[in-house]
């Protein structure tokens, strides 16, 4: 249990650390430490929890860092929910980045709640976005089968 609890909080530092970096101005990232590598390898599958643009597009960096590092891993999912899913339009930059970002290991996921609050449609979402009932309960649902969920 300390193992999964140190993991995660090795992740959540990682994750705000990366998300307030100034990516657009970093040349090559710098390797990660052995200890940090091997601590994330022991959980293949990843989740965040997120409703604010900043945190959706520093997720994007991350998964990028992931996909670039020594960390092996199999599965990342972004669950989105609140206002922000109404950013999610064929037209917006949100909706660009998630489009531009497809990977098989990515699963980008939006709560239906808040498409119904916020009147946004299935045909409304970027290619590749799946909606689930309830963001709660797919973060929820994920974590019981294993995932390290984070919600900055």
């Amino acid at each position: 249990m300390k193992l999964i609890n140190l993991t995660k909080s090795i992740l959540t530092v990682f994750i705000v650390l990366f998300s307030f970096s100034v990516s657009a101005q970093d040349t090559a990232a710098k390797p990660l430490e052995t200890q940090l590598v091997s601590d994330l390898s022991k959980t293949p599958n990843m989740a965040l929890g997120l409703q604010k643009e900043r945190h959706i597009k520093g997720a994007f960096k991350f998964f990028d860092r992931l996909l670039a590092s020594d960390i092996e891993f199999e599965n990342f999912e972004i669950v989105i929910w609140g206002n922000v899913v109404e950013e999610l339009g064929k037209d917006s930059e949100l909706s660009r980045i998630i489009e531009e970002n497809q990977h098989a290991k990515l699963r980008v996921s939006v709560c239906q709640q808040a498409m119904k609050r916020l009147n946004v449609t299935e045909e409304d979402l970027p290619e590749g976005v799946i909606s689930v009932e309830n963001a709660f309960l797919r973060l929820l649902q994920i974590q019981a089968n294993g995932y390290n969920v984070i919600i900055p």
